[in-house]
């Protein structure tokens, strides 16, 4: 089985991870523009506040995620580099490379 280093694992982790947060925080520019767009037409006050304070509960719960993603990995990162046998517990011997 093939194990990637803890440099390498934080890193992919790192990138695809934050790629997912971007894809929710652009659905959160869209929900944004579609409220502007039906603000301009005609929809009552009370719904718009409604819709700006999901804006706003998505993009701080995304926010949020992302720091929380991002500590999670690098506790995961030095448990891997500081903990004796990595972060799996399993330590590599020069007969399995």
């Amino acid at each position: 089985m093939f194990a990637l280093s803890p440099v390498c694992r934080l890193a992919v982790h790192t990138i695809v991870g934050t790629i997912l947060f971007a894809l929710m925080g652009g659905a959160v520019v869209l929900l944004h523009h579609a409220t502007v767009f039906i603000e301009y037409s005609g929809v009552s006050p009370a719904t718009i506040l409604m819709l700006h304070g999901v804006e706003f509960v998505l993009f701080a719960s995304d926010a949020v995620g992302l720091v929380v993603f991002i500590l999670h990995e690098t506790y995961v990162f030095l448990r891997g580099i500081f903990r004796p046998g990595g972060s799996d517990g399993h330590t590599v011997q020069p007969t399995d490379l």
